[in-house]
């Protein structure tokens, strides 16, 4: 009866930080959401490696994230997005499709995003440094 009753106890400590964690992954999934959401995001600069381009004060690439998960982007990309925990990783799926139709898939993790700014890296499997996007929304 006594291992019973640790087996109890200790399962229900567990299962409430499984919860907790589950419950902090959604709570972080909302806020990256509604600060990616409805905003146009303008990319200011890249970094690979030593390679930075810039792109401040010119008409460059931008992409839009709306409320209800569709993505727009200046190269005529639309499709849908997700926002997702993976691997302790915070990451941005996107499944759109090109001006031509073929479908394409990206996925970017996210490095920080707040009201204005956000910062983003994609890996290249052809360079094993991964890129970094540098944005700033409207």
């Amino acid at each position: 009866m006594k291992n019973l009753y640790t087996f109890l106890i200790a399962a229900t400590i567990i299962m409430g930080f499984g919860a907790c964690n589950k419950e902090t992954a959604t709570t972080q999934i909302e806020v990256m959401t509604k600060m990616l959401a409805n905003k146009n995001w303008y990319l200011d600069y890249t970094i690979q490696g030593t390679a930075t381009k810039t792109y401040v004060g010119q008409t460059t690439y931008f992409v839009t994230y709306l409320k209800d998960g569709i993505t727009k982007d200046s190269d005529g990309l639309i499709g849908t997005y997700t926002v997702e925990i993976i691997n302790n990783k915070s990451q941005i799926h996107i499944q759109a499709k090109t001006t031509n139709g073929n479908p394409i898939e990206y996925i970017y993790d996210i490095i920080s995003i707040g009201d204005k700014k956000m910062i983003i890296s994609m890996a290249n499997s052809s360079q094993s440094i991964p890129a970094l996007f540098y944005f700033t929304s409207n």
